[in-house]
């Protein structure tokens, strides 16, 4: 098998983690091929990982037609794409290759262009149309797949996977005091730190966070917050500590290469989005048995469980938030518990190794209709009394329906 994946190259965050994750391994097994549409380091990145990326820039329509080309003489069986311009160059390529194409929905593609209206009246609105025109979908989780399916994706065509991560290795433990100095942070011995590793865009919230650390902090005057991240929000935030008193004590730490010694160095895990399909964020944090608050959004609840593997709260909710904080701040025990137990969730329900799989059974789902789609449609009659409203008949109507 052999699958080419398109992607800008200017991905940051989740997006990054997973394609990179997922080819590096994927090329174990399958042959795998990355076109990023710039130079970056993404590219530069992914090419130490040792996956075969080509870039191909000066302009879309040219890289479009490299892209043709590297298609039909390397012999892929799949165009993978993920994110807007490869969307619109896989809507494209579906009819000029004859291939089936797949996009990886990596977050709800209506907020991508939050609090920029001219991008989203263009590249939104492009990446919507391309989105329709692409033949199988997969969202990342299940709740990113229900959402697909509720906005009129076909079900049969819908899939969804998880952001795997590698549990066979423990998160090292690194000298916290050295990294507070190098990011600024001010904490004292006896501290708590929240921490929140995010980009600073609108869609995160992280003004809520903010409001919510603050309320708490009343109640606890050791509590310390480092976000871990860059983007267009940093004055705004750094304007809403400085507001609300507490610019001392909030860290914004910008882009960190070691996420290892930044999930060592916080006691509580935070996220605060108002939208998300399976956040990176919260399985790393998992990996390093950390207890979460997060917000009640997409995929976040299948992995916490309220009030036994962290605390949820409704999005927007900074009181929520600020009780939840003050009760893990002021318990050392329940953050220790509330810590493992998410650990060994994580670990037995969201591998690296589960994800492969999926993705290997996706690819193998395509290849299967799209051969049947090519030659003699084959057929089968299915007879028998089906009980409205039985969840198991529903079961299996479904699962005749999707196969």
């Amino acid at each position: 098998m052999k699958v080419i994946h398109l992607i800008s190259g200017g991905d940051t965050g989740g997006a990054k983690t997973h394609v990179h994750s997922l080819l590096h391994n994927l090329s174990q097994s399958i042959e795998v091929t990355l076109v990023c549409f710039r130079a970056g380091p993404f590219a530069e990145e992914a090419a130490a990982l040792g996956i075969d990326t080509r870039v191909m820039d000066g302009g879309f329509f040219r890289a479009l037609r490299q892209v043709k080309g590297l298609v039909e003489s390397g012999g892929y069986d799949i165009i993978h794409c993920h994110g807007s311009r490869a969307n619109l160059a896989g809507a494209i390529l579906r009819a000029g290759t004859k291939k089936p194409v797949v996009s990886t929905v990596h977050s709800d593609y209506k907020l991508d262009y939050l609090g920029r209206p001219a991008a989203a009246l263009t590249y939104g609105k492009l990446n919507i149309l391309a989105l329709r025109h692409i033949k199988y979908h997969i969202g990342v989780s299940d709740a990113m797949r229900s959402l697909l399916i509720s906005r009129g994706f076909p079900r049969s065509t819908t899939f969804s996977i998880y952001n795997g991560l590698d549990f066979s290795r423990e998160v090292p433990r690194r000298d916290r005091r050295a990294f507070y100095e190098r990011v600024g942070a001010h904490v004292e011995s006896g501290d708590v730190v929240v921490g929140a590793a995010a980009r600073l865009d609108p869609v995160k919230d992280l003004g809520t966070l903010v409001r919510g650390f603050a309320e708490a902090k009343k109640a606890v005057p050791g509590l310390r917050l480092i976000i871990a991240g860059e983007g267009a929000e940093r004055g705004a935030l750094e304007a809403l500590a400085a507001e609300l008193g507490v610019a001392d004590s909030v860290t914004l730490a910008g882009w960190l290469d070691d996420m290892d010694e930044y999930y060592g160095s916080i006691d509580i895990n935070a996220l605060s989005s108002i939208s998300e399909t399976f956040p990176y964020a919260l399985t790393e944090g998992a990996r390093a048995a950390l207890p979460t608050v997060a917000s009640r959004v997409g995929g976040v609840p299948y992995l916490i469980e309220h009030g036994i593997h962290g605390f949820l709260f409704e999005a927007g909710d900074a009181e929520g938030l600020s009780r939840h904080l003050i009760t893990l701040a002021q318990d050392p025990e329940l953050r220790q518990h509330m810590g493992q137990r998410l650990y060994q969730r994580a670990k037995e329900d969201y591998s690296l190794e589960s994800t492969l799989q999926r993705q290997l059974s996706i690819y193998d789902t395509v290849l299967r209709r799209q051969a049947r789609n090519t030659g003699r449609r084959d057929g089968a009659l299915v007879c028998g009394a089906y009980g409205r409203g039985n969840a198991g008949d529903d079961a299996i109507l479904e699962a005749i329906v999707t196969e």
